[in-house]
């Protein structure tokens, strides 16, 4: 769920800061400052999250943490609880995601040899 949910750190840092404030409902713009982030990111990353079940998008348009079930706030807690005891091996385990886009902008740099 790792891999398919969080495609970098600056979404795991997005889903960790929403997570401490479940009470609170974020604009997108919001999370933009407070990330210091761009737009696409933060989209990108609220998308997954609301198709993973982990936040849900408000009548006004605000995101908050809601998770669709307990387990996916237990699974939550416990990425959080690895990132703050081992970051390196939650950092390695994003980057190591197929459709990283450090993994792809890295993958872009490789030469190719003739066929």
């Amino acid at each position: 769920m790792l891999r398919s949910s969080i495609k970098s750190i600056w979404s795991l840092e997005l889903l960790l800061l929403m997570k401490r404030d479940p009470g609170r409902a974020w604009s997108s713009d919001d999370l933009i400052q407070e990330m210091r982030s761009s737009t696409v990111v933060v989209q990108e990353a609220l998308g997954h999250f609301q198709q993973a079940g982990l936040v849900a998008q408000e009548a006004d348009g605000a995101f908050r943490y809601r998770p669709a079930a307990a387990l996916l706030d237990q699974w939550a807690g416990e990425i959080e609880t690895a990132y703050a005891q081992k970051p390196s091996a939650v950092m390695k385990l994003i980057f190591s995601s197929p459709d990283s886009k450090v993994q792809i902008f890295a993958d872009s740099f490789l030469f190719r040899g003739k066929d």
